[in-house]
């Protein structure tokens, strides 16, 4: 009989689908990833879903035609592993439980993020909300001097320029809906930002075009004309991770909490409720020593991999990973924890959206049409939530440096051990296997029914036994 080890590598029976439904645990312990068992761990995304989706663009080689819209110079493709977890949403936007993938070659990220989330919809899932969502161009005017552009900022503040900016906006980009218009003077020069609500899209280059075509019909109206301007001088933070953020965001801001019984943070993560609010306390403090901009724990990560599998733009994380992870209990020692990500810049049609396999990991979150990019930005809210919540306890309990050794050194798994470490029971369980596979003597094969740690035993006994013949 085989050892339970080499049980550990082989996918669940059926049997125990049930006991882990929505958090692929069961699956994602120390398994290598054969063929069988990737199909196995498909088996708990929601049957509905897979009705719907054509996973083939995975797997598909796709010739340069595919890609001439997205890059330049195109020499190839690269190939990168996608993962997914499972998460309850209820929120403004989306409802239910959505399986988000995740593009990463980082081992322990799915991991730590699928432990999160398992906690996250034994709770009843992530109640949150959008904000608002706008993104902005920053254009800058120059002048012959300080009165000229007094002038200038002074008719940039009417309310008929701001109708007749938003009215040639929307004539030359649809999407593009002016919501605000903010400037200042300095010397000689009139700084502004033009706020967009962009629709289902990113909408970084909408706003670009519409305020440069924008500008360049209205300018015809101005009482002064500036001797020079630039159309975006780094004042609308486009891939700057600002402070700035925080207070009126770019992108979709979104904000979400869940509520962890105690009980249920004990028996999933192995770490009490006070300490995670202990060690999110500390981390703030220090975060805040580091003038680091927000203050969450992985969110770059999980927020990276979800843009690489959608067909985002993966820098678009530089601004999008700024926000706030806080960890609180409650009146009755319950776990709560709140994220914000107030500049997600993240889109559902545009860019490499359109692609194959981008489609298709946008198909398999299954969106609701109305209001999907919403949607999208409280389902990765969730997401990171989740891997929150799993690096800061992985963190406390030590197993992340567990698993980044033993994931370095063999087959990525793509969950957090559960309990304590099983660095020293692998390397008993390889021993194992070994032997098991006829790669050992016959004087130190062992009793198929033996349990890793016992295989060292057994083969001692059986050395002293041939010392003593």
């Amino acid at each position: 009989m085989p050892s339970k080890f080499i049980n550990k590598l082989r996918p669940k029976k059926k049997k125990d689908k049930d006991k882990h439904r929505g958090s692929m645990t069961s699956l994602a312990e120390t398994q290598t990833q054969t063929p069988s068992e990737v199909e196995t761990r498909k088996e708990y995304i929601e049957a509905s879903i897979l009705s719907k989706v054509n996973l083939d663009p995975l797997n598909e080689k796709d010739d340069s035609n595919t890609f001439k819209s997205n890059i330049e110079n195109y020499i190839g493709t690269v190939k990168v592993p996608v993962g997914a977890v499972q998460v309850q949403v209820n929120g403004s936007h989306a409802n239910g439980k959505y399986t988000v993938p995740l593009a990463t070659t980082e081992t322990s990220l799915v991991g730590t993020c699928n432990r999160g989330c398992q906690l996250i919809n034994m709770c009843g899932g992530v109640e949150s909300v959008v904000i608002k969502k706008q993104v902005q161009s920053a254009p800058i005017f120059h002048f012959e001097s300080i009165r000229l552009a007094v002038k200038f900022n002074e008719w940039l503040g009417l309310p008929a320029t701001f109708e007749s900016v938003k009215t040639n906006a929307i004539a030359v980009v649809e999407e593009a809906v002016l919501v605000k218009l903010e400037h200042s003077v300095h010397g000689n020069c009139v700084y502004s930002r033009w706020y967009f609500d962009t629709g289902e899209a990113v909408g970084q280059n909408i706003s670009t075009y519409a305020t440069k075509e924008a500008m360049e019909s209205i300018l015809k109206e101005a009482p002064v004309q500036p001797s020079s301007w630039d159309l975006d001088v780094g004042l609308a933070r486009n891939r700057q991770a600002a402070t700035s953020l925080m207070i009126d965001g770019r992108g979709v801001y979104v904000t979400g909490e869940v509520v962890c019984p105690k009980e249920k943070v004990e028996e999933i993560l192995h770490v009490s409720a006070e300490k995670l609010a202990s060690f999110s306390r500390e981390s703030r403090t220090w975060q805040l020593i580091s003038h680091t901009a927000g203050s969450t724990y992985q969110s770059a990560r999980v927020i990276a991999a979800i843009l690489v599998a959608s067909g985002l733009d993966a820098a678009a994380v530089v601004e999008s990973h700024v926000g706030i992870s806080d960890m609180k209990l409650t009146k009755n020692g319950d776990l709560r924890v709140i994220v914000t990500l107030p500049s997600l810049m993240i889109g559902t049609t545009g860019g490499g959206t359109k692609l194959p396999s981008q489609q298709a990991c946008l198909q398999i979150i299954d969106l609701p049409e109305e209001k999907s990019r919403e949607a999208f930005a409280e389902v990765v809210l969730a997401a990171v939530l989740g891997g929150e919540i799993g690096m800061c306890a992985a963190m406390i309990s030590h197993h992340f440096v567990n698993k980044k050794k033993r994931t370095e050194s063999e087959t990525p798994s793509t969950s957090l051990p559960n309990g304590n470490s099983v660095i020293e029971e692998d390397k008993a369980g390889e021993a194992a296997a070994e032997k098991l596979n006829g790669d050992a003597t016959p004087s130190e094969q062992v009793n198929g029914d033996s349990a890793p740690g016992e295989v060292k035993e057994e083969t001692k006994k059986e050395d002293k036994k041939d010392q003593s013949n």
